[in-house]
């Protein structure tokens, strides 16, 4: 059974999505993103097949955490990276604020699939938290 915590980061399935990231050079980062995003939003139907909400909410906490407001996200990628600094994301990545949004909104809007399963009210309220501050960070940046 694996892993799976209310926080972006939480979740096997976040950190095998940070895993593959960080084996891309980190110029591949922005493009890389930019591609799941562009995925999900035009694949919809391929939920649970081709993508997974708890990627695409690491995938939107990653351009999150490059943005004002994101340093919790940075120090929390930090922690997890061995060395291997995901969060700064150049400039660039600025422009992905709109995608990443209008991705996390569709897995973890309002009882998006990623809301589903929770097993007490405690994760349930803290999984809400988690993607009100990623939708707070990504809304600034637009």
């Amino acid at each position: 059974m694996g892993t799976f915590g209310t926080g972006p980061f939480s979740s096997d399935g976040a950190l095998d999505f940070l895993e593959e990231l960080a084996e891309r050079p980190p110029e591949q980062h922005v493009d890389a993103l930019r591609h799941m995003f562009t995925y999900v939003l035009a694949n919809r139907g391929l939920l649970w097949r081709g993508f997974f909400p708890d990627q695409v909410v690491a995938a939107a906490a990653l351009v999150a955490a490059a943005l004002p407001g994101g340093l919790h996200l940075q120090h929390r990628l930090t922690e997890l990276s061995d060395g291997t600094d995901l969060a700064l994301l150049p400039t660039s990545a600025l422009d992905l604020a709109a995608p990443a949004l209008e991705a996390l909104l569709f897995v973890a809007g309002l009882e998006g699939p990623w809301h589903q399963g929770w097993t007490t009210e405690a994760d349930r309220l803290d999984a809400q938290r988690s993607i009100d501050d990623l939708v707070a960070i990504l809304r600034a940046a637009i």
